[in-house]
């Protein structure tokens, strides 16, 4: 199994879903409160922990895909690759 995280910094939540993409399956989702106006990673782990909750345990993502719906929000960007 391929597991690809994928996350929406929105307005309100933080929303991840968690899929096989080796399978085409819907693994779980979570969500956190977003936190864009301060440090965005404060959403983030509050969504990664109610991704664990959900699924008992976080896969090891092959892929981690982000994009964002706030309304202005959110202005930040990151090009290229980072190793994992």
């Amino acid at each position: 199994m391929k597991a690809a995280l994928l996350i929406d910094f929105g307005s309100t939540y933080t929303k991840l879903r968690a899929v096989d993409v080796d399978g085409a399956t819907l693994l779980g989702a979570g969500q956190g409160p977003s936190t864009v106006t301060s440090d965005i990673t404060i959403g983030m782990r509050a969504a990664l922990a109610d991704l664990e909750r959900h699924l008992g345990a976080l896969p090891k993502f092959a892929w981690r895909l982000a994009c964002s719906s706030a309304a202005g929000g959110c202005a930040w960007s990151r090009w290229g690759w980072c190793a994992s």
